[in-house]
């Protein structure tokens, strides 16, 4: 079951036609390529972390369900994950489709051009290496301070459930 609605996503999301770069002129898109490029966001770059994790994904539920499975279904799932991703990411720019409305919703040529130029700098390059970092260290200090909340939200839930007669 958990396989199917899987499949059913990646197909989901890599479903051609989705996406409405059309309008969006040619220089604009060379640019956004070279942006995502600079960025780590290439198709072949994503293209392996959407792999590795549906390969993740489908191995784990093959092994719970079948915790004796042929290893060879194992690397049968390695092959053609990685082979639908290349072919519908790689070969036919779904990315990049996905990718063009939403850059050029939020940034102009001009800005985009900025962006390179910031991006060809040493510290625009130390910002592509840090940013991703500081992304996660903030993701953990608010996971942590989360946790830290947790236990102050749920007594005062209960003490007002207690005050208002609520069990």
């Amino acid at each position: 079951m958990k396989i199917t609605i899987l499949i059913g996503a990646l197909i989901t999301l890599l479903s051609p036609n989705v996406y409405a770069a059309d309008n969006i002129s040619t220089a604009k898109k060379h640019l956004i390529d070279q942006l995502l490029e600079q960025t780590g966001q290439s198709a072949i770059t994503v293209g392996k972390q959407f792999s590795n994790a549906f390969i993740q994904q489908i191995t784990n539920v093959l092994k719970k369900t079948n915790p004796n499975i042929d290893p060879k279904a194992l690397d049968i799932v390695e092959d053609e994950v990685i082979s639908v991703i290349n072919e519908e990411m790689v070969i036919k720019d779904t990315l990049k489709n996905m990718m063009y409305p939403i850059y050029n919703r939020h940034f102009t040529q001009d800005e985009l051009k900025k962006m390179i130029e910031l991006n060809n700098t040493e510290f625009g390059k130390k910002i592509i290496r840090v940013m991703p970092l500081i992304s996660q260290e903030g993701m953990q200090a608010g996971q942590k301070f989360g946790q830290t909340l947790g236990p102050k939200i749920q007594k005062r839930i209960s003490s007002r459930f207690q005050k208002e007669g609520i069990k």
